[in-house]
């Protein structure tokens, strides 16, 4: 969606199949993703024929072949969920939105280097950035996340990599600004702990 940003997914073109999974940076409810294929042929093994659901008599008579449509038949239709808001905001406004949160994490991990008692693991590529108090083990960072936590100041998940456990903040919301930025880390330095 990005003008930006599309680069990092250069050779996507030649995938065979691809699967997008919009919960995050499409501003989507969990269930809402899509596969693409470049041909409908390609979509052929996936046929599967339930008398009780196409029967070819029904078929011929115009009725709608519901397998032939989703695996789920009745269930919702969460890809009207990602059409509308491709239709309210159109390639460009996701693009937009996808840039901000960009920016505002790298804006995060600006701020997170410029203050001695924080570590970055390494620059964003997209919108997550792991952090932790500078030197902090395993069982400190997980108690810091789980104090912010309980004490309902900051939603931080917690990413495990060779040098250890880290905070990880994902930046989604497109009106963050700096001065929010800086508010979370007040309070990840407020609850850490010597």
């Amino acid at each position: 969606f990005s003008d930006t940003l599309h680069k990092r997914l250069h050779g996507l073109d030649r995938a065979p199949t691809v699967a997008l999974d919009l919960h995050k940076l499409g501003w989507q409810p969990v269930a809402a993703g899509l596969l693409a294929v470049p041909d409908s042929a390609a979509l052929a093994p996936l046929a599967h024929h339930a008398e009780y659901l196409n029967a070819d008599d029904d078929t011929e008579a115009g009725l709608p072949d519901l397998l032939g449509r989703s695996f789920r038949t009745t269930r919702r239709p969460d890809i009207f969920k990602i059409a509308v808001t491709l239709r309210a905001l159109g390639r460009r406004g996701l693009g937009d939105l996808v840039d901000h949160v960009c920016t505002a994490a790298q804006q995060l991990a600006d701020l997170i280097e410029a203050r001695p008692g924080l570590e970055l693991y390494a620059r964003p590529t997209i919108s997550t950035v792991l952090f932790r108090p500078t030197g902090a083990p395993p069982a400190a960072v997980a108690a810091l996340r789980r104090r912010l936590l309980h004490h309902g100041t900051a939603v931080l998940g917690r990413a495990a990599t060779p040098e250890g456990l880290w905070l990880k903040a994902t930046v989604l919301n497109p009106h963050t600004q700096p001065d929010d930025l800086r508010g979370l880390l007040e309070l990840v330095e407020g609850h850490t702990t010597p």
